[in-house]
């Protein structure tokens, strides 16, 4: 476990698979995350086997370190590790504060136990509580990929995001 303020970060257990299934379906988090269509039963337990088992990233849980309660999922992927960087990817279902404290305890970790220098993230422009939260965890727009992400009939910009150690 890596204990933060306000969650716990562990591996996943398949007991909050329906969880992860139900947010990935929400129609606001497909629009904030591009993913297309609906997820089926299917396609999840295969996703979400090869992504908890692929050596080249790492998925975990998100709980409320009080309740123990599911949040999310947040983990690091396309490690580098010549140049100690990885790419960090964060999926919560919760309001109050707890994207900041999760993201915070994971960058934390990859630098005091990973020996990262440097992670990352891309976020969609329009996505303003997503950037607030990585602004307030300490991340830094480093740059713009313009009209990057289509949707809803129209082009957005991506902002990469980084943190150093």
């Amino acid at each position: 476990m890596i204990t933060g303020e306000r969650v716990v970060i562990k591996g996943l257990s398949r007991s909050v698979s329906a969880q992860i299934y139900n947010i990935v379906n929400k129609e606001e988090f497909r629009e904030l995350t591009g993913t297309l269509y609906p997820v089926s039963e299917f396609e999840h337990e295969e996703w979400l086997k090869r992504a908890a088992t692929n050596p080249d990233q790492k998925l975990f849980g998100v709980f409320d370190r009080k309740a123990d309660s599911f949040l999310g999922t947040i983990g690091l992927k396309n490690f580098d590790q010549k140049n100690r960087n990885a790419e960090l990817f964060v999926s919560l279902d919760s309001p109050g504060g707890y994207g900041a404290d999760a993201v915070q305890t994971l960058v934390r970790y990859s630098f005091s136990h990973l020996n990262m220098h440097k992670i990352y993230l891309k976020v969609f422009a329009t996505n303003a509580r997503a950037i607030h939260c990585y602004e307030k965890a300490g991340f830094q727009t480093e740059g713009i990929l313009r009209q990057h992400h289509f949707d809803n009939g129209q082009y957005t910009d991506v902002l990469i995001m980084g943190i150093h150690r």
